[in-house]
């Protein structure tokens, strides 16, 4: 098997044990450039090719917004998530207000970081589960929303709808699934469909979107 279709991402952990960890939970399904330091990640070679980097929480500190900055600027188009131990949802807000995708708890096993990359790199977020509401609810400056976008809500079947007012409460596919009675399957291509009418590239721009209708 070759690796030529798997996607690049970058590992910035300074743990070895760590790093060794994240290697082995990812190591069939992407290839990986392992750093030490933030540092040394933004003088890396290769930037137009990496699709996610995972940076310790650790490496953070209190530069955390800065770091992150330089991070998105030296690799606009790549998609960030933030690995550490436990932390609080007001700490995980900061992480995605900051710009990062997420924020993967990694005090316990990481049987889940292949899921996580997974959904961070289709758009979504990776946080617990009542983070997103929480977000949403502090957001004092929501995005401007256009007047397509507001019409675009007209378009919408009443199924997609539904789903879409879940998602604004924060609610997993499972969960949407489970309260709709249809597949997840079936949520995601709602999903979809509501991504592409109402021009929306993300799960977090439409809960903040629907919030807004409330």
């Amino acid at each position: 098997m070759t690796v030529t279709n798997k996607k690049n991402v970058n590992i910035v952990i300074a743990d070895e044990d760590l790093r060794n960890s994240v290697q082995n939970a990812i190591d069939s399904q992407y290839k990986a450039n392992f750093f030490v330091d933030v540092a040394s990640c933004i003088s890396a070679e290769g930037k137009d090719d990496i699709a996610l980097i995972l940076c310790d929480k650790n490496l953070l500190n209190s530069d955390q917004a800065e770091l992150l900055s330089q991070l998105k600027t030296t690799y606009p188009s790549t998609r960030y998530l933030i690995i550490g131990p436990h932390c609080t949802s007001e700490l995980q807000i900061a992480v995605l207000k900051q710009g990062a995708r997420g924020y993967f708890d990694c005090s316990s096993s990481l049987a889940n970081l292949s899921n996580a990359f997974h959904c961070v790199l289709m758009g979504e977020v990776w946080v617990e589960r009542h983070v997103i509401a929480g977000l949403i609810d502090e957001l004092s400056q929501p995005p401007k929303i256009s007047e397509e976008q507001q019409k675009t809500i007209e378009s919408l079947s009443p199924k997609e709808r539904e789903v879409a007012e879940l998602v604004s409460h924060g609610a997993t596919n499972k969960k949407i699934a489970y309260e709709m009675e249809i597949t997840e399957r079936t949520v995601k291509s709602h999903l979809t469909t509501i991504f592409h009418k109402m021009d929306i590239s993300d799960r977090l721009s439409l809960a903040i979107f629907f919030r807004d209708l409330r």
